[in-house]
């Protein structure tokens, strides 16, 4: 998705888009991505479109529900397939066990900093869900991790777009 595909949603449907595309985002979905999109939000509010603080709130809100989506895909279906898997072959059963115990020891910190870094943030929730994370440790985590990586991204947007347009 381009930067003025972007702009243009958020001009013509305004708030709702926003939630929407920031839970596509977040869902790892094709043509959705953070580096265009979360700019695009803050290029908008330094336009007047909303207040920068409102367009943080909403793509937090819309990163959250992406999250809570996958996290429940991998809570109930996940464990299912680990466990064929793990039948199959023995690499798969001994990189799952690494895995799982990975995300089990200090798993706060290693979901906040997974939720800021590209790439692992949108394809976290499945595995966290699978191998049966905490649920309120993983969302207190995604949340924080989301925050930054927003805050960043919305923030240069607004900045650029302060300046430039």
């Amino acid at each position: 998705m381009e930067l003025s595909a972007v702009l243009g949603l958020l001009s013509q449907y305004g708030v709702l888009i926003l939630l929407v595309i920031t839970c596509l985002e977040a869902m790892n979905c094709p043509g959705m991505p953070a580096g265009i999109v979360l700019p695009a939000v803050g290029i908008y509010a330094a336009n007047g479109g909303m207040s920068i603080f409102l367009a943080i709130v909403l793509t937090i809100i819309g990163g959250m529900t992406g999250t809570v989506i996958l996290y429940l895909i991998g809570r109930a279906g996940g464990y299912r397939l680990l466990n064929w898997l793990n039948r199959r072959s023995e690499k798969l059963r001994k990189a799952n066990e690494r895995c799982s115990e990975f995300l089990q020891k200090h798993s706060f910190q290693k979901i906040f900093v997974g939720r800021i870094l590209p790439v692992v943030r949108t394809l976290l929730p499945l595995p966290a869900g699978a191998f049966r994370v905490d649920p309120v440790s993983f969302m207190t985590a995604s949340a924080l991790g989301i925050a930054c990586y927003n805050i960043v991204f919305v923030g240069a947007g607004y900045f650029l777009g302060y300046l430039f347009v």
